[in-house]
């Protein structure tokens, strides 16, 4: 069978950077030292595993994590005032994705200048957890239903200055969607609308390969964690335009679902920002051996 991987599937450069970091020091450090990963590395529970069975702990709670010890930010970041805090109780390896960690710095400093921050994203992720520590004043829109409530209560003031960004993974659509809709409220209200637009090219130009390959393709493997906000946001944008395509973790994933293979001449394989390359390899060679 031929199987075509959409160009930019896979690790993001950002993933690459800390996954270099994370190996290499704990290459370099004394074997008896435990590194310790605060949250997810990144929203992949193979990838997790994989770095558990090197010796490199993922932990939700730090009771178990003695002072001093090698402690890893994850690459969605965290609240600046847990981060400040961390800093003065362990050694810190910061991993936070450096588009991430550019968003945090953009909050700050319209913060600091009085702005209110619209962020568009889903409120209970953790990049954006880590985000809105950076904002005094701020609201966060998962759904276009929820902008016309958020400018009516911010109707009330006038001489407004706003800053819209996204969560780097987010919704395109939502994005320019609250764009549209405050710069029409605010021109007749007196708003200052900044916006910053910061979503993650490299999802928005894997989505936009995978799509052009539907023409060329059978079916669709879509890899995945199904934690992860970009691999759900892949798929779903892949599903809206043709049936044929699947959601998978693993090959024990596609191997369970029982297809029937002859139906089918050509296949598109994409992965997800934070899918392993061993695991869609696995995938990949399974297809081509079939």
């Amino acid at each position: 069978m031929q199987v075509i991987v959409a160009k930019y599937s896979g690790f993001c450069p950002g993933v690459v950077q800390a996954e270099d970091a994370i190996l290499s020091t704990k290459e370099n450090i004394n074997r008896k030292e435990k590194i310790y990963i605060y949250g997810y590395l990144i929203h992949n529970h193979t990838y997790i595993d994989y770095l558990s069975s090197l010796g490199i702990a993922t932990v939700e709670d730090l009771e178990s994590v003695e002072p001093g010890s090698l402690l890893v930010v994850r690459t969605h970041g965290i609240d600046r005032k847990l981060e400040e805090k961390l800093r003065a109780q362990y050694t810190l390896l910061d991993l936070t994705c450096p588009k991430v960690k550019r968003v945090q710095k953009i909050i700050q400093s319209y913060a600091q200048k009085g702005y209110f921050i619209v962020i568009t994203g889903k409120p209970e992720h953790p990049e954006v957890k880590g985000l809105v520590s950076y904002a005094d004043r701020f609201t966060v829109i998962e759904k276009e239903s929820q902008i016309p409530q958020v400018i009516q209560e911010l109707s009330k003031e006038s001489n407004l200055s706003i800053l819209i960004i996204s969560q780097t993974t987010g919704d395109r659509t939502l994005f320019e969607s609250t764009i549209d809709a405050f710069q029409e409220a605010g021109s007749g209200k007196g708003w200052k609308v900044e916006v910053h637009d910061t979503i993650c090219s490299i999802t928005a130009l894997r989505e936009r390969e995978a799509l052009k390959n539907l023409e060329k393709v059978d079916v669709t493997f879509v890899v995945g964690d199904r934690l992860s906000s970009n691999a759900t946001k892949l798929y779903n944008a892949l599903r809206s335009q043709t049936p044929h395509v699947y959601f998978i973790g693993s090959l024990e994933d596609l191997k369970e679902l029982k297809l029937d293979y002859s139906r089918w001449n050509t296949v598109q394989v994409v992965s997800s920002s934070s899918t392993p390359d061993f695991v869609e390899k696995e995938i990949v060679s399974y297809l081509e051996g079939l």
